[in-house]
C-alpha cells in the first residue's frame, strides 16, 4: 500500500476500505501488543485488548478526529484501554502484591514472614478504604502510570491527582504508625521511593 497522510487514511476507512485497515492492523499490532503485555503482563487480556481497541477503531472511523500521527493516535487508545482495564480489573490485588515483595526485598532484615502477612492485609485494609478516586490513582501511581497519564485518563486536574496521591500516602503513614509501630517509618520511606513524584 502506497503511503498516505492521516486525512487521507481517514477517507479511505470512511469510505469502508478494508484492506487500509488491513493495513493499519498489520503495521501497528505487534507493537500495541507490546505495549499492553509490559502493563499486564498477560498474554490473553493483552491481545484482547489489542483487539477492543481495532475495533473500536474499524467502528469509529466515520468520526474518527485524529490531530496526531495514527501511530501516536492507536498508542494512546492503548495506553487509556489499559488503564481503564486496571482500574476495573485486577489492580488491586496485584499492586498489594507488588509493594508486599519489592517491601520485603527492601528490608528482608527487619520483616519476616509473618510480619509481611500481617502488614499486606493492613495495606489491603487501608487501600480499600480509599474513596474510589484515591484508590484508583494510588493504584495507578504503583502501576508506574503518570500524573499526566491518570489525569487525562480519570478526567481530573494534574493537580487533584497530586493531591490525591499525597493523601493516600498521609493515611497509610497513620495506619502503618497505628498497626505496626515498630517498622512503620521503613514502610513510610519505602512507599515514599515506590511513589515516585
Amino acid at each position: 500500500m502506497k503511503y498516505m497522510d492521516v486525512p487521507e487514511l481517514l477517507d479511505q476507512l470512511k469510505a469502508g476500505r478494508e484492506d487500509v485497515f488491513s493495513s493499519i492492523f498489520n503495521a501497528h499490532w505487534e507493537g500495541l501488543f507490546r505495549e499492553a503485555y509490559y502493563r499486564l503482563k498477560n498474554y490473553n487480556e493483552a491481545q484482547d485488548l489489542v483487539q477492543d481497541v481495532f475495533t473500536d477503531f474499524w467502528q469509529r472511523r466515520h468520526s474518527l478526529e485524529i490531530h496526531t500521527t495514527l501511530a501516536a493516535y492507536l498508542y494512546s487508545a492503548m495506553k487509556y484501554r489499559v488503564i481503564r482495564h486496571i482500574t476495573r480489573a485486577r489492580l488491586h490485588q496485584d499492586v498489594i502484591d507488588h509493594l508486599v515483595f519489592q517491601m520485603t526485598v527492601f528490608e528482608d532484615s527487619i520483616v519476616d514472614a509473618i510480619a509481611a502477612g500481617e502488614v499486606q492485609k493492613t495495606l489491603e485494609d487501608a487501600v480499600a478504604s480509599f474513596p474510589e478516586n484515591m484508590r484508583d490513582i494510588f493504584l495507578l501511581r504503583n502501576q508506574d502510570f503518570t500524573v499526566a497519564e491518570i489525569a487525562e485518563a480519570l478526567g481530573l486536574s494534574s493537580q487533584t491527582v497530586k493531591n490525591n496521591t499525597s493523601e493516600a500516602l498521609k493515611r497509610l503513614k497513620t495506619v502503618l504508625a497505628e498497626k505496626h509501630p515498630d517498622i512503620s517509618s521503613s514502610l513510610y520511606i519505602f512507599l515514599l521511593l515506590f511513589i515516585k513524584s
